[in-house]
């Protein structure tokens, strides 16, 4: 849970990082949104099968970790 959490936090701080210096550049808030989002629009269908690949691959390792650990704690524990 903590390999996702840490992923989720520098997405969103490079996430933030792009709107700062679109900002710093000149473009309005909305300007800059529509610059961070507009490669999600064009990608086309084996581009977003990977992407939702890799997302589906993170968060199943992570519950199988969690699954593994409840299962070895309840063993140790009888």
């Amino acid at each position: 849970m903590k390999a996702l959490g840490i992923c989720l936090l520098i997405f969103l701080l490079t996430m933030f990082l792009c709107l700062f210096m679109d900002i710093m550049l000149g473009f309005t808030f909305y300007q800059a949104l529509f610059n961070l989002f507009s490669p999600f629009w064009v990608i086309e269908t084996g581009e977003i099968i990977m992407l939702a690949f890799i997302f589906f691959l993170t968060i199943g390792q992570q519950l199988m970790f969690s699954v593994k650990n409840k299962a070895n704690k309840q063993k140790g524990s009888s």
